[in-house]
C-alpha cells in the first residue's frame, strides 16, 4: 500500500507543480514568533488551492484506512483510532489520514500530516506557527504554552495544547483562513527516521477538551509499522 501511495504521489506531484509554485512560502526556521506572532502565517499543513483536475488526481491516490480493529497504518507507524471518531478520506496530498470528531460544541477534526524526511521545517517553527494562530479575546498573544516531550515506542513525541480565538492562518495563496472564536488545538509531532508525523485535533474548545483523553490514547498507541 505504501509503495503504491508513493508512486501515485510522485505522479500527482508533477500535476500539482503549478499549484505548488503559487503557494505562499514556508516559514523558515529563523522566523521569530516574537515579531510575527499576531500575523497569520502561511501554513504548509493547509494543503493547496487545487483545480478540479488536480483535486480529482489527489482523490485517486490510495489512502490507508483503519482495519477492523481500528488500527491504521500511516506508513512508518500505526495508531489505534478512537472508536467514536469517523474516518474521512483525505482531500489534500500531505494529509495521510483525517477523522471527524464528535462533541458537545460541534464537530472537530483530527488530521495526520506527513511531508517526507524534511517535514514542514523545524519542530520549533511548527510549534511557534500553531500558537501564533491563536489569541486571547482582547487580541493579545498567547505565550504560556509549554510543550510536553515524551517517548512512545521509541519515538520522540512533542505535544502542545492551545486554546483561544483561532485566526485560521493563511491559505497557500496568501488568503486569510477561516477565523473562529473559542477554539482549541491539541497537536503532536512524532519523529521517525522517515520524517515527522504531525497529528492535530482542532475544533470547538469544549469538543476538543472532551476528546483530549482519546487523542492522548491514540498517541500512546503509536507503534512502528511491522
Amino acid at each position: 500500500m505504501n509503495r503504491m501511495l508513493n508512486r501515485k504521489a510522485i505522479i500527482v506531484g508533477a500535476l500539482l507543480l503549478t499549484a505548488c509554485q503559487s503557494k505562499g512560502p514556508t516559514p523558515n526556521e529563523g522566523a521569530a514568533a516574537a515579531t510575527e506572532a499576531q500575523k497569520p502565517t502561511a501554513d504548509p499543513h493547509a494543503g493547496l488551492d487545487l483545480t478540479p483536475q488536480q483535486q480529482t488526481a489527489v482523490d485517486e491516490i490510495p489512502r490507508p484506512e483503519p482495519d477492523a480493529s481500528g488500527k491504521i497504518d500511516l506508513g512508518s507507524v500505526t495508531v489505534q483510532v478512537p472508536e467514536a471518531w469517523t474516518f474521512q478520506k483525505p482531500r489534500a496530498l500531505m494529509r495521510r489520514a483525517q477523522f471527524k470528531v464528535p462533541g458537545s460544541s460541534g464537530e472537530a477534526e483530527s488530521i495526520v500530516f506527513f511531508m517526507g524526511t524534511a517535514g514542514a521545517g523545524s519542530e520549533q517553527a511548527n510549534i511557534d506557527r500553531w500558537i501564533a494562530h491563536f489569541s486571547h479575546k482582547d487580541g493579545s498573544r498567547i505565550v504560556d504554552v509549554k510543550p510536553v516531550e515524551k517517548k512512545v515506542s521509541g519515538f520522540d513525541v512533542t505535544q502542545i495544547e492551545v486554546a483561544g480565538d483561532y485566526s485560521g492562518g493563511m491559505t497557500p495563496r496568501g488568503q486569510p483562513g477561516q477565523a473562529s472564536s473559542d477554539q482549541r488545538l491539541i497537536a503532536a509531532i512524532v519523529g521517525t527516521p522517515q520524517g515527522p508525523y504531525y497529528i492535530k485535533l482542532l475544533g470547538p474548545d469544549a469538543t476538543v477538551a472532551e476528546n483530549r483523553k482519546a487523542f492522548d490514547d491514540m498517541i500512546a498507541s503509536i507503534k512502528p509499522t511491522p
